[in-house]
């Protein structure tokens, strides 16, 4: 009995101890967890601080660099302002010259713009005579303020560019018994109108100015009229039409003489100006000969035959080709175009047709001094994009001559219906944005187009078609009186 209750007592004894021991047990291992929950958490505020502090840094960097780029943009903005301000200049030199032959530049500053945005962009400009005395020297500065306030300018930048002025040929539009076309608010401005058949105007078009009037002679030789006029064409009209057609807000400042004519338009459009005498009635107008240009002896003069469309005479890019004089160029069609800069040193011939587009500057060489080569395309002739010409420094320009006609034969010499068919057709065709002063566009025996916003030297064919807002400019066509001046050379300055 004794020994039972001994054997009881040992295990409750037993018991009790496993119960201490796993009391004891867990709360050391709670005391564990705790321990390393606080360790942890330590490691996760040290791990935010320095995340903190480098996220912050990284703010700071890409806040300075931001600062630094706007800094850099602004002031690219503004170097670009500068140098649009000084071209400016440049532009409106120019244009002052061809009103004044004398004008010297602009020495006082001159506004370009005034606003919160760009801040303040005036220029200044100087003119020189060059030894060769017939090119300038046009400098432009252009000078930007920050702030229309500021006396002191922020930046300053220069431009220089060298002009030469082409002289006249005696005419602007020369046309043939298809006549002249004018429409939209075309203008042919200080120089004679030798027009073989008739005058259609319409729109707000214009010949001549009110300080500028110049002399219109209309023959009115474009009879039989119709589709089909036979071989007699072109002769004397006789039918009693009036030779000049004119739109109520279309205006020429002259002395006109129309045989035939004895109406000055809807609202008195025919008018004298300044110094003309207006519609001369019963003035018989002589027949005046169109250009002659001899297509066999530029064909028979070729030295140099190649491909037009690859090759040595081709560009495909910003390149410079220089043209030998008398070169025959190849292919359906050549253009020239890109940014490309071609030189001519004498005449071209091209049995395709002729694009010229894009950018692409055409130059006559120095060397020929006052001799204007000779263009001869016995297919069509395109002038687009913003494709400049550029005479040399005696001031001659170039002839670019189209021979297609309805025959099909660039070599033959349309008559009668052949001939009425081939003034039908748009050989010649000027538009875009071009700047082509002092060259001459001429569609032997067909129609001549001029559209778009263009300036051009003279304008021949069968047919003249002025439209858009085209502005024939040749020599004294400007009230200089003297020359047409253009740009031949353009060079941004250090400071």
């Amino acid at each position: 009995m004794e020994d039972k209750r001994i054997t009881h007592l040992a295990q409750l004894g037993h018991g009790f101890a496993h119960r201490w021991r796993s009391f004891f047990s867990g709360l050391s291992t709670k005391l564990s967890v705790q321990q390393k929950q606080h360790r942890e958490n330590g490691w996760v505020l040290v791990s935010a601080i320095v995340m903190i502090l480098f996220l912050t840094a990284v703010g700071f960097a890409v806040a300075e660099l931001s600062a630094t780029q706007y800094q850099h943009t602004r002031l690219e903005a503004f170097q670009q302002n500068a140098e649009l301000v000084a071209e400016a200049g440049i532009e409106q030199s120019v244009d002052a010259l061809n009103g004044d032959d004398s004008f010297s530049g602009y020495a006082s500053a001159q506004t370009f713009f005034d606003n919160s945005t760009q801040g303040k962009g005036t220029f200044t400009t100087t003119v020189t005579v060059n030894a060769d005395g017939t090119s300038r020297t046009v400098v432009s500065t252009g000078i930007i303020y920050r702030h229309s306030s500021d006396t002191s300018p922020y930046l300053t930048r220069k431009v220089r560019a060298t002009v030469v002025g082409t002289t006249s040929s005696g005419y602007s539009v020369s046309t043939g018994p298809g006549g002249l076309i004018m429409g939209g608010s075309a203008d042919i401005i200080n120089s004679n109108v030798y027009v073989n058949g008739t005058i259609n105007m319409s729109g707000s078009a214009k010949i001549g100015s009110l300080s500028n009037p110049v002399n219109v002679d209309v023959a009115n030789v474009a009879c039989p009229k119709g589709a089909n006029p036979g071989p007699s064409y072109p002769q004397l009209c006789t039918d009693g039409s009036q030779p000049i057609t004119l739109a109520f807000s279309t205006n020429i400042y002259g002395t006109v003489c129309a045989t035939g004519q004895t109406s000055t338009g809807p609202n008195n459009n025919i008018k004298g100006g300044n110094s003309g005498k207006g519609l001369q009635v019963g003035c018989v107008a002589p027949t005046v000969s169109q250009p002659v240009y001899n297509r066999s002896s530029v064909v028979s003069g070729v030295t140099t035959t190649a491909s037009g469309t690859s090759g040595t005479y081709a560009c495909n890019g910003n390149g410079t080709v220089t043209l030998p004089p008398n070169v025959k160029l190849t292919g359906s069609t050549i253009t020239w175009g890109n940014s490309c800069v071609y030189i001519v040193t004498g005449n071209v011939y091209i049995p395709g047709n002729l694009s010229i587009d894009g950018s692409a500057q055409i130059r006559v060489a120095n060397q020929l001094g006052t001799t204007r080569p000779i263009i001869v395309v016995d297919g069509t002739v395109n002038v687009g994009g913003s494709a400049s010409m550029v005479a040399n420094t005696s001031g001659a320009g170039i002839d670019y001559v189209s021979f297609q006609n309805a025959t099909g034969d660039p070599s033959a010499t349309p008559t009668g219906t052949d001939l009425y068919n081939s003034e039908q057709e748009q050989n010649v065709t000027v538009g875009g944005a071009v700047n082509v002063p002092g060259m001459i566009f001429d569609a032997y025996w067909s129609q001549v187009v001029l559209s778009g916003s263009g300036h051009l030297g003279a304008a021949a064919g069968q047919v003249v078609n002025i439209n858009g807002s085209g502005v024939v400019l040749f020599g004294t066509q400007l009230s200089s009186g003297a020359k047409t001046w253009s740009i031949t050379s353009y060079q941004i300055l250090n400071n």
